[in-house]
């Protein structure tokens, strides 16, 4: 079970955490920081972020409300310098993200428990390597990944921007999350071709639940067309047919994780930037990539292991391990 301090007094305990993190998104005297938080945000985060924000002489304030009036505050996302976004739910896909992105706005999404933030804090050592596997993603046009359990995809990017995530945003119109550690983007989403199956031991984040049986996935044109496999593959199947939309089954975004620190057994942010996995969501991607087409209410994130992967001709990981110098992990 995550836990969340409840008294109000743990905020005293983040400060000094919170501080740091403001310094490495560049805060500086006098800039625009906005706190968005809902009915649901730890009220100790929006306390300790107002005090870090303010030691460092930003002018900050801090937007509540119930659920998500995206509307109602676009216009003071787009004029912030630095929002920090603390909602409950999830928040980084819609046209708020978009259009503050495209103004210039530096977001950072934090809404993990502090003992994550803690034993995850952003690492020159990890960035290093988000940058350079961003730059091999992005000069590439196609991707092909495969697996030994018989997943065998064929992606295309083709101009598409890459997006590499480091914990940290310090530059104009750049989206992260603390914590994190990956390097993703947003292929054409009515192209991709082929099998993904997620095999036992890798994760469906949303239902949080490891896989057991193998599920097959036959990708058509971007979309999933068939779920097939155990337990694990009926309950997907009620998920995605909730949510009545042909736009939950089109692919959102692929790529892989870049953080050693990263325990694969803490569901959660740690599946999702965990060293050498493989990375890859259906549904809305309209907001932090601000090419994606994709609109939906459905987003679902499946990391996976041991997958070797392909930029081109380039390949940049056999079964789970890195073959590029520069992606690998050296040690401390």
């Amino acid at each position: 079970m995550t836990h969340f301090a409840s008294s109000h007094l743990a905020a005293t305990e983040l400060v000094a955490l919170f501080k740091d993190e403001l310094q490495l998104c560049q805060v500086k005297e006098g800039e625009r920081v906005v706190l968005h938080s809902d009915s649901g945000t730890r009220g100790a985060y929006g306390a300790a972020f107002m005090g870090a924000a303010m030691a460092l002489g930003a002018d900050v304030f801090q937007i509540v409300h119930p659920s998500a009036p995206e509307k109602a505050v676009v216009e003071v996302w787009k004029r912030a310098d630095l929002v920090i976004d603390l909602s409950s739910g999830v928040h980084a896909y819609g046209d708020i993200i978009k259009e503050a992105l495209l103004a210039g706005t530096r977001i950072l999404r934090v809404a993990s428990p502090e003992h994550v933030l803690r034993r995850l804090l952003p690492s020159e050592e990890m960035r290093k390597r988000v940058e350079a596997g961003a730059k091999i993603m992005k000069a590439g046009k196609k991707l092909r990944i495969t697996s030994a359990h018989g997943t065998d995809l064929t992606l295309h990017k083709e101009d598409r921007d890459a997006l590499g995530l480091y914990s940290i945003a310090d530059s104009p119109g750049r989206w992260d999350i603390w914590p994190s550690g990956m390097v993703c983007c947003a292929p054409i989403e009515d192209k991709g071709e082929g099998v993904l199956v997620i095999g036992p031991g890798d994760m469906m984040l949303v239902l949080q639940l490891y896989v057991r049986e193998p599920v097959h996935m036959e990708i058509r044109d971007g979309c999933i067309t068939s779920i097939k496999g155990g337990l694990e593959a009926d309950l997907l199947n009620e998920w995605f047919r909730k949510f009545n939309d042909p736009n939950a089954y089109r692919l959102a975004h692929v790529g892989w994780g870049c953080e050693r620190r990263a325990d694969w057994l803490k569901p959660g942010q740690d599946n999702e930037c965990y060293y050498g996995n493989m990375q890859i969501a259906f549904g809305a991607n309209v907001g932090v990539f601000v090419q994606g087409r994709t609109r939906s209410r459905a987003h679902h994130d499946f990391p996976c292991r041991y997958h070797s992967y392909c930029v081109d001709d380039k390949q940049v990981m056999e079964q789970g391990e890195f073959v590029v110098d520069e992606l690998r992990y050296k040690g401390d």
